[in-house]
């Protein structure tokens, strides 16, 4: 962790559009990304899940859609890049609890809830939970998937269709499909074995 924090020192005084435009080449830009938004994706997760199991899925749903956002974000558009990243990571939420209330019927939209439930307080403990949290997340993202997963997980997150995908790789939709839910399941697995 002490070497994380050394190598993304050097990110301190850069702003998010800045670190934005460097983390489509710079990793060690994309980690202190996920870093910084990593309390904004926490606090989401939590108002959008109903028990601490759907937490760490909107988590991952939340960290999915701030990749996208890094990748897809364009300095000359009118919006921030904190702006767009919020509005990436509470899209790729809401798609996913509308998911799970098609299958449950038990979510609440967050449209229904009150402003004052979007922000819990912030601590040095939460703070410090947070970060650890998204950093052994990327950590499983970065170093248990393999090529083909790794390569299929990025392009769903910039957007990709599976047939898409499937074209450019030159495999079938259903090893697209088979791909990125053995990536599901690593992240998920690799993951809770590191709480």
């Amino acid at each position: 962790m002490l070497d994380l924090d050394l190598k993304l020192n050097e990110f301190c005084g850069k702003t998010d559009d800045e670190l934005a435009l460097l983390a489509k080449s710079s990793r060690s830009a994309a980690d202190a990304l996920v870093l910084r938004f990593s309390r904004l994706i926490f606090i989401k997760a939590e108002i959008f899940s109903s028990n601490s199991s759907d937490c760490d899925d909107f988590r991952q749903e939340g960290l999915m859609g701030l990749l996208r956002a890094i990748s897809s974000f364009n300095p000359e558009k009118a919006a921030r890049f904190s702006t767009y990243a919020e509005v990436c990571i509470v899209n790729r939420m809401r798609t996913y609890a509308s998911m799970l209330k098609l299958k449950t019927g038990s979510l609440i939209s967050i449209d229904e809830l009150s402003d004052d439930m979007a922000y819990t307080e912030e601590n040095p403990e939460s703070i410090c939970i947070n970060k650890e949290f998204f950093s052994e997340l990327w950590n499983v993202v970065n170093n248990q998937l393999s090529d083909l997963e790794f390569k299929v997980f990025e392009r769903v997150i910039h957007g990709e269709t599976y047939a898409e995908i499937a074209e450019s790789l030159h495999i079938s939709t259903r090893s697209v499909a088979n791909a990125i839910n053995r990536a599901r399941s690593k992240i998920r697995c690799g993951f809770n074995e590191n709480i």
